[in-house]
């Protein structure tokens, strides 16, 4: 019998994405702005997920 596996929700997903961006920001230090920018961006995404409003969401967020 073949165990089942847990599958990731979209807020596990989300904050696990942040956390990647994060340590390689983190990793390379302020040389890489770029880094930095891409873990803002998934720190917003991540927000994101919890802004009930549509409209507020699309405004803040890009409509992700």
């Amino acid at each position: 019998m073949s165990e089942l596996l847990r599958l990731e929700t979209r807020p596990e997903r989300l904050w696990r994405e942040f956390c990647e961006a994060r340590d390689r920001a983190m990793t390379a230090g302020p040389s890489d702005l770029e880094l930095s920018f891409a873990a803002g961006r998934a720190w917003s995404r991540f927000l994101a997920e919890f802004v009930d409003d549509r409209p507020s969401r699309n405004a803040v967020h890009g409509g992700r």
